[in-house]
């Protein structure tokens, strides 16, 4: 358990790095590889879905109500990365289960 708890420690303090130096010239934060935290989603898929769903549920909204064109373009794009991101979750949970069968 300690274990889990000094990982997690490590990757805070590494995120508060990159996040007080990510617009120093010249400072190195990393290789440019995505941060560990971000990393850690598609260990949660449940959090993918929440993020995937808050990002089309205005879609949805807005579909319902009257809007203009240019307004519903400005909706699409999102809509897309959060469809991208509940397949990713989807796709995430059916390995889980399989690999624990």
């Amino acid at each position: 358990m300690k274990e889990g708890k000094e990982e997690f420690e490590k990757e805070l303090k590494e995120l508060e790095e990159w996040q007080e130096n990510q617009y120093n010239p010249g400072y190195y934060i990393g290789s440019g590889r995505v941060p560990r935290p971000l990393k850690g989603l598609k260990k949660r898929p449940i959090f993918l879905m929440v993020i995937a769903l808050s990002m089309i549920l205005p879609l949805i909204g807005i579909l319902f109500s009257k809007i203009s064109a240019e307004d519903l373009i400005a909706f699409v794009f999102p809509a897309f990365i959060g469809v991208i991101l509940f397949y990713a979750a989807i796709r995430e949970m059916f390995e889980k289960r399989n690999f624990r069968k």
